[in-house]
């Protein structure tokens, strides 16, 4: 009768292959997307009062008024702003 040894060799190859399909699956599985849908987008250029707005539009609008000198800052309304952003409170 004839045993024939283990050859470690062929042991280590093979652990080192499944440990390569291993790093190759985890990598894999690891990537984080996300996916906004249409409506969703769609959702984000709509105010609370259902008044749909153009941002191109508005920059512009407030660009022309800074250059006209015409543009407005209600000092009160910044200065809660702040408050409110210190306080936790955005």
């Amino acid at each position: 009768m004839k045993i024939n040894g283990i050859n470690s060799n062929n042991i280590i190859n093979l652990y080192r292959e499944v440990n390569k399909r291993n790093d190759l699956t985890a990598k894999a599985e690891n990537r984080d997307s996300i996916q906004i849908s249409s409506m969703g987008k769609s959702l984000s250029s709509y105010m609370p009062d259902d008044r749909i707005i153009d941002s191109k539009d508005k920059v512009e609008s407030i660009k022309k008024a800074i250059s006209n000198g015409t543009y407005k800052v209600d000092a009160k309304l910044v200065a809660q702003k702040i408050l409110d952003n210190m306080k936790g409170q955005v």
